[in-house]
């Protein structure tokens, strides 16, 4: 851990990481506006649109294990840089190469870039922060407040400038994660030892990478994490899947709907703060059971509620409620995996989140069919909340969650 004999982290080691999580994770936001753009250009089909956005997180579900692996092996600051300089040269080509089956392969290609900088920012948090829930709270406050300028600015560029200066412009914003490398400060091992020669089979996934990985799910705290993390990120399916339908559908205006989709990002970034305060007054496990089951109760009780201001109450409460889940469960993870493990430990709640978001709006689309889109909210909220009660029952019987 880069601290001082105070147990604080230099500001400079901060910056570095919270620079790389701004310009890593907030670049999926930017593609979700540029890249619909382009294939409504493009004159997709509705079909290979589907497709083409789901690329995007294809390589993330499959190689987030091994990739994490890579990072506790050669170390995040040689990986940010790898995927750094290759997700700046990629992203131009988007409109360079004007045909679908080339931005399928670019999507792929850029998505486990993004991936691999955040995954390692998180690393990092538990390597040289030791996973203080402080820092933790900082990065995920860092990172929502860059959601709200990316997306914004990408727009403004597509309408000036076309493609071109969207596209350039995601590049630039790529870029800033080789900026946080040129800052990051060597840790005392880096100082130690010469780096290894890096290897074009070190970037190949290795079957020992998830084998190691899936041991750590022997941890109890990380097991329980890696499960709450399924049913949080299933919540957020829902929202990123058929909140906005719902809400068209009752006649809400694209403004209103965005002003309530900013409202949940503003109140989440300034939510992820209260971490540190709170894990000092409630126990860390019961507090992210509750956070997460009051951010489930708020997104399905949607259909329930009929006014705007009922509407954006519930989408704010939600807001707050999840900005204080990431970080602890990036502060549980950190502390209990070992300094050789953070990163297939980070790997491993990424799959999960994304496997929850590859499958919950495939399940929210199916139930919808059967019973309507309000009483989809409903049924989706109730079995998620009853597997959380289950969850709860564990952790109860648990000596180890009740220390």
């Amino acid at each position: 851990m880069a601290q001082d004999e105070n147990g604080q982290v230099s500001l400079r080691l901060q910056a570095a990481v919270y620079i790389c999580g701004i310009f890593s994770s907030g670049t999926s936001n930017i593609v979700w506006v540029a890249v619909p753009l382009w294939l409504i250009k493009l004159d997709a089909s509705p079909m290979m649109i589907g497709i083409s956005l789901g690329a995007y997180t294809f390589l993330p579900l499959l190689l987030s294990i091994p990739g994490g692996a890579l990072i506790d092996r050669l170390g995040a600051r040689r990986v940010i840089v790898t995927f750094g300089v290759l997700v700046v040269c990629l992203t131009p080509l988007y409109p360079l190469l004007p045909w679908i089956g080339a931005l399928i392969v670019l999507q792929m290609l850029v998505g486990l870039s993004v991936s691999m900088g955040w995954i390692s920012a998180q690393t990092l948090v538990g390597q040289r922060m030791g996973g203080n829930p402080i820092y933790a709270g900082r990065l995920a406050f860092v990172v929502r407040l860059g959601t709200l300028v990316g997306p914004p600015a990408v727009g403004a560029l597509w309408d000036l400038f076309g493609e071109w200066g969207a596209f350039l412009f995601m590049s630039l914003w790529t870029s800033g994660v080789l900026v946080a490398v040129a800052i990051l400060p060597k840790s005392d091992d880096e100082r130690r030892r010469a780096p290894e020669k890096i290897r074009m089979g070190d970037f190949l996934p290795r079957v020992q990478s998830y084998r190691d990985a899936f041991a750590l799910l022997s941890i109890p705290s990380i097991l329980l994490v890696v499960m709450i993390s399924v049913l949080r990120q299933s919540g957020q399916g829902i929202q990123s899947s058929f909140y906005v339908v719902y809400l068209e559908n009752i006649g809400l205006t694209g403004t209103a709907i965005g002003t309530l989709l900013s409202a949940f990002l503003l109140v989440g970034a300034f939510g992820a703060l209260t971490t540190g305060p709170l894990i000092r007054i409630f126990n860390r496990f019961w507090l992210l059971m509750a956070t997460v089951g009051l951010s489930i109760v708020f997104i399905a009780i949607t259909p329930l509620l009929g006014t705007f201001f009922l509407l954006m109450v519930a989408i704010v409460a939600r807001g707050a409620v999840l900005g204080t889940v990431q970080p602890l469960m990036l502060t549980i993870i950190a502390q209990a995996a070992g300094a050789g493990d953070q990163g297939k430990a980070v790997g491993l709640r990424a799959t999960a989140n994304r496997l929850a978001m590859t499958v919950i709006p495939v399940v929210m689309g199916a139930v919808v069919e059967v019973v309507g889109i309000e009483n989809a909210f409903l049924v989706i909220g109730a079995v998620l909340l009853a597997l959380l009660l289950g969850l709860a029952v564990y952790v109860k019987r648990a000596p180890v969650f009740n220390g």
